[in-house]
């Protein structure tokens, strides 16, 4: 005798939900999705901003979990060389995107560093004014190898721009 289709269909989400679960379990490193949906990307910089003993810039990263090459350059960002020389020069904040659709009132106070693309990032002095707002430099990071990647990050250091 075959279950009601009601019983079937909630084994059925149920198995879904599992397999989801599992899937999200399994996604692997931070790396993977790096960028929080539900993150107060605005309270996340003033509160980096104000935890700023030394006085470091702050790189802001915008990009989001769909974007492969928003992945690539967060695989970058913890490879031991550029993490290194991120948490030497600048402290770091993730703005998530989304699809485009979050965070876009931080995009546009930031000079629209999305507009070719991303990841893009901007970056702020200890005060919070940007110094340097890029426009899709990074934007193929999955293509770029680590020591071009670490290139800009050791000129934007240096010169607190990327030409």
């Amino acid at each position: 005798m075959q279950a009601p289709r009601a019983v079937r269909c909630a084994l059925w989400s149920i198995a879904m939900l599992a397999g989801l679960a599992v899937t999200t379990a399994c996604a692997g490193p931070a790396a993977d999705r790096p960028y929080d949906a539900h993150a107060d990307a605005r309270a996340a910089i003033a509160a980096t901003l104000a935890d700023n003993p030394e006085r470091k810039p702050v790189l802001l990263t915008f990009g989001a979990n769909w974007c492969s090459d928003s992945r690539s350059l967060e695989r970058h960002y913890q490879s031991p060389e550029l993490a290194a020389l991120l948490a030497r020069e600048f402290l770091t904040v993730r703005v998530d995107i989304g699809m485009h659709h979050r965070n876009q009132d931080l995009v546009a106070e930031y000079g629209n560093p999305t507009d070719k693309g991303i990841p893009s990032v901007v970056l702020l002095d200890a005060d919070g004014k940007p110094l340097y707002v890029d426009h899709g430099s990074l934007s193929s990071a999955e293509t770029m190898s680590a020591p071009a990647v670490h290139a800009f990050f050791e000129r934007l250091a240096r010169d607190k721009r990327v030409d």
